[in-house]
């Protein structure tokens, strides 16, 4: 049996990188709350100090060729101007697939009023693809088209995103990929790699939280992440945390996709948290895996003095 899925699973992720099928061609994340620049752009200027987030993910543990991440994001305000800058490198890896995004990013900060801005952020990627179709068992094993692992690819992408944000409230929307990426395979084994902008194919996110100041050492914190992804239902999530002594976080979250996740965080000083979510699905997957962990260590220069307009970070 589980050679049969560790195929099927092998199988599923090639068909998505052929373009046949589109719907999980973007990582999965549970907190991003806690470092919203890893889904929107905009969000790195919001940071008044440099900082930024290391990120491990292990999807779907005990299935065989099931999705994990890792990455980094590092950004700071620009001295002087009203922008901030960022870079961002990271590994999604899913069965044979390997995918490298390294990008750069720039965020310019507009004020609304007193006590609310808006910002505007681009990225700019190069998207390395590469697969071991090799590792795929197959009846036939002089199939060409499974013979050789396909060369690394790279190809060029961009993200776009804006952030509305107040002491207590943020709203952002983003589109994580322009362009489309796909690497074809023909009948003779050789692999192709094309670029193209196709509208059907982008990806939509609408990212929302409010922190609720129940008392001085107690905080309520809610968000939820909308996503609007080419080839699958509309999705959403919903996140509930409670803080204690701005230090100690305990959350939950519900996903559409029949997801409950489990959060912690803790504050260890002014310049580092930790952060740990379990994804528990209750879908027919559930039969054959685990659950999913992830873990988040975020990193913040300390401030020599608070900034008048800094969003909800939970």
């Amino acid at each position: 049996m589980n050679k049969i899925l560790r195929n099927i699973g092998l199988g599923l992720t090639f068909v998505c990188l052929t373009g046949i099928a589109t719907a999980q061609d973007y990582f999965n994340m549970s907190m991003y709350m806690l470092h919203q620049p890893f889904i929107n752009p905009a969000a790195i200027g919001s940071y008044g100090t440099l900082n930024g987030a290391g990120l491990f993910r292990q999807q779907w543990v005990g299935l065989d060729g099931a999705p994990s991440v890792q990455g980094i994001n590092i950004n700071s305000p620009l001295k002087g101007t009203n922008g901030n800058a960022g870079f961002t490198i990271l590994r999604d890896h899913i069965g044979v697939n390997n995918r490298i995004n390294i990008g750069g990013t720039y965020a310019y900060n507009i004020a609304i009023g007193s006590s609310a801005k808006l910002a505007f952020g681009l990225s700019g990627m190069a998207v390395l693809n590469q697969s071991n179709y090799s590792q795929i068992e197959v009846n036939n094993a002089n199939d060409p088209l499974f013979a050789n692992d396909t060369r690394m690819h790279v190809q060029p992408n961009f993200r776009y995103g804006m952030y509305y944000y107040t002491n207590k409230f943020y709203v952002g929307v983003s589109l994580p990929k322009l362009l489309v990426n796909s690497v074809t395979t023909d009948s003779t084994g050789n692999d192709k790699a094309t670029t193209s902008m196709d509208f059907a194919q982008m990806h939509y996110y609408i990212n929302a939280g409010y922190k609720w100041e129940v008392k001085e050492n107690l905080d309520l914190n809610f968000s939820t992440l909308l996503k609007q992804v080419a080839g699958a239902p509309f999705q959403y999530d919903l996140n509930a945390q409670v803080v204690f002594k701005k230090k100690i976080g305990v959350g939950f979250s519900y996903r559409s996709s029949k997801t409950f996740v489990g959060l912690m965080s803790y504050k260890i000083d002014d310049m580092f948290k930790v952060a740990y979510s379990y994804d528990f699905s209750t879908s027919q997957l559930a039969a054959y895996q685990t659950g999913s962990h992830e873990i988040l260590l975020l990193i913040s220069m300390p401030k020599k003095e608070p900034l008048l307009i800094e969003p909800p970070r939970f």
